[in-house]
This record gives C-alpha cells, sequence and structure tokens, in this order.
C-alpha cells in the first residue's frame, strides 16, 4: 500500500450465514461465530462500532464474543442496502469485507455467495467477482484500498444436482477508476471447498485468518496482509483440518493460487475385502441411500475426481461406481471418508467410517 490508512477512517462489511431459507439442510456452524470475532478484532484495532455493517443470520446457540456493534439480517435486501445504498456515500482510508458462509462457482467461472435468504425454489446470492470489479468503479469512489476475506466453498454448481439454475443478478455499472488496490483472500478456489468446523464453530481459513491478523505487528494500520497471507498458508501446509486451496490477489494484482493435495495413500493396497467392506458400511447408511445426499457428497470432492465417477441410479451400484473410481484416484478414498463423514457428524456411522479409515488409509512414511 502506498500510504498509511488510520482506523478510524476504516469501514467492514462483516457478512456470517449459518441459517437459510432453504432449511435445516444447509445449516452451517460457523460462520455468525467467525463474523463477531472478526467484528471484535476490528473494535480492538480502534474501528469505531459506527463502522462496522455486521450482518448476520446464526444458528441458536452459535458462539463468538459479544460485539458492541448491532447486527443486522444476511438476506438478499440488508446486504444490497449496504453495498448499494451506505457505502457509496461514504469516504474513508481502508474497507474490509468478511464474508463466511455457502459458496458455489457458476458455469461461467464466477464466485457466488448465498444470502441468507436463498430458498430452494429461489437460490438468492451475490456475484463475488462482479462485486469485486464493481469496486473498483465510480460507484464506491470513497475506497480506493480495500480488503476482501470470504470463507465458503467454491464447489462447482453442477455438481451440486441443483433443479434449477442460479439467478444472476449484476451490481451497477460504473466507469473505471485509477489507484483502485484490492486484496482479495479466499479459502477455496473454483470447484473446491473450505473446512468448516461446526464443533468449535469455525471455519478452518477463518480460524488461520483471525490468528494471522492477531498476530501481525500493530504498529501498521492496515497489517502487512501480504505477510498474514503467507501465515495463513503455512497453518495449512500440513494435518487434516485444512482448505482444499486458498486463493489471493495482491495489493498489484498478483494472483496466487495454492492447492494442497490430500496426503499420500497406499490406496492401492487397499485389499478388495476391505474395499467390499466400505461399499457396505455406505450401503448400509440411511443418508448414502438418498441420491441428493450422494450428490452432496461428490460435490465435496476434488472436480477432477467427482467429474470422473460414472453415475448409475440405483444406490449401491451407484456407490460401488464412487468407491471404485475413488481408490483409482490418488487420495480419492480419504476424500471420500472425509466427504462423508461430514454428512453426519458424530453419528454412530461416522464412528465406523473412521475406524475403517484408521485400519486401511496409512499414511505412507513422510506424508
Amino acid at each position: 500500500m502506498t500510504a498509511a490508512a488510520r482506523p478510524d477512517r476504516t469501514y467492514a462489511v462483516v457478512v456470517g450465514v449459518e441459517r437459510y431459507a432453504a432449511g435445516p439442510s444447509w445449516d452451517l456452524s460457523g460462520p455468525a461465530a467467525d463474523a463477531r470475532r472478526f467484528t471484535s478484532w476490528l473494535r480492538g484495532c480502534g474501528v469505531p462500532a459506527a463502522h462496522i455493517f455486521l450482518l448476520l443470520d446464526p444458528l441458536p446457540g452459535a458462539g463468538g464474543p459479544e460485539v458492541d456493534v448491532t447486527a443486522g439480517a444476511a438476506g438478499r435486501e440488508a446486504v444490497q442496502e449496504v453495498l448499494t445504498r451506505r457505502l457509496p456515500t461514504l469516504d474513508g482510508d481502508l474497507l474490509w469485507v468478511f464474508w463466511g458462509g455457502h459458496g458455489v462457482t457458476d458455469p461461467q467461472g464466477h464466485r457466488r455467495l448465498f444470502y441468507a435468504d436463498a430458498a430452494d425454489d429461489d437460490k438468492r446470492n451475490l456475484d463475488l467477482d462482479a462485486w469485486l470489479n464493481a469496486f473498483t468503479t465510480d460507484l464506491l469512489p470513497g475506497f480506493r484500498r480495500q480488503i476482501w476475506l470470504v470463507d465458503s466453498c467454491q464447489t462447482f454448481v453442477e455438481d451440486l444436482g441443483f433443479a434449477r439454475s442460479l439467478p444472476a443478478e449484476l451490481p451497477p455499472g460504473g466507469d473505471r477508476l485509477p489507484g483502485r488496490e484490492q486484496f482479495v483472500l479466499l479459502a477455496s478456489g473454483p470447484g473446491q471447498r473450505a473446512v468448516n468446523d461446526p464443533t468449535r464453530q469455525t471455519g478452518a481459513f477463518s480460524r488461520a485468518a483471525l490468528a494471522a491478523l492477531a498476530a501481525a505487528d500493530g504498529a501498521d494500520w492496515p497489517p502487512g496482509m501480504s505477510a498474514v497471507a503467507e501465515t495463513v498458508i503455512g497453518q495449512f501446509t500440513e494435518g487434516a483440518q485444512r482448505p482444499t486451496s486458498l486463493w489471493y490477489r495482491s495489493w498489484t494484482s498478483d494472483v496466487r493460487h495454492l492447492t494442497f493435495p490430500a496426503a499420500r495413500r497406499r490406496e492401492e493396497a487397499v485389499p478388495d475385502a476391505a474395499l467390499s467392506e466400505l461399499i457396505n458400511l455406505l450401503a448400509g447408511w440411511p443418508g448414502m441411500t438418498d441420491r441428493d445426499q450422494r450428490q452432496l457428497v461428490l460435490g465435496m470432492l476434488p472436480a477432477d475426481l467427482s467429474g470422473a465417477v460414472p453415475r448409475l441410479g440405483a444406490p449401491r451400484p451407484d456407490i460401488i461406481s464412487i468407491v471404485r473410481t475413488c481408490r483409482r484416484y490418488p487420495g480419492g478414498l480419504a476424500a471420500l471418508v472425509e466427504a462423508v463423514a461430514l454428512v453426519e457428524p458424530g453419528s454412530p456411522e461416522q464412528r465406523e467410517l473412521k475406524d475403517w479409515a484408521a485400519r486401511w488409509l496409512t499414511p505412507e512414511p513422510g506424508a
């Protein structure tokens, strides 16, 4: 950045969506708590409460610290009110945008973030790429410098088997302005998913990003975001709790996309008897008898893997096809076990699945 910003001239839009009009199957425990944590960090840095637009739709029992910022709703109208009416009237040194919730990548490659009032028959969403572009125009004249942190999956929409196409809504047009600086850090790349921890009520990316921001040198505002990004990246070089990929664009528009491959596994050595055991386990899981549920699991897998699975309709043949295809893909069985385990966390079936993985998916030395 070319000049210092001041916290008292900083504004923020902070969104955390845990509950959707589409119903309980869309519930996502963590984004509202992360939004409150991010708001608390901003307040601790000296950003005025009146400068923070906190938009939440939390689940009952949502955690996070108490904050002195009144929260509004996270539906389309509330978000659009802030983006199209409130922000354009303001002038500041810096704008932060934090968003946590469900997201997908559309067939044109645009990242879409779902509003809280997204329903099965009307999946209302914000086109992130379109808004990033719009905020470099005179639609937003008052904020030359912006930082965007987005914790969401970007699964390909076609992999989710949605019955209807996504509604498209573009922001108002504007003339490009010189000197716009955006730093964008995303928890996942196109076709990839971001890891969420419902027990801790946090996203793995959000947890790492907030820790890196809190640890940054407090002498500068904002913190050095390139260093923050490197710290976040360093958190996901090892261990199972990691996003599939990280994507960021620096102040100078340099783009970096990092993919973290699954730990190498001896999956080719898994005997046929063990594979049959896994198939029987999945076929006996009530949730896996539902085609939509199986499609949800496939949507959590790497895009090149999920796209290679021949779909066979009836539950058991379909499960056999999924398992056999995953076996041929490096890290595929491990990815399948992780995805299925997320469907019903804490269930007896999940514990049996983890026991199977512990017995047969042995990491290679040095993995």
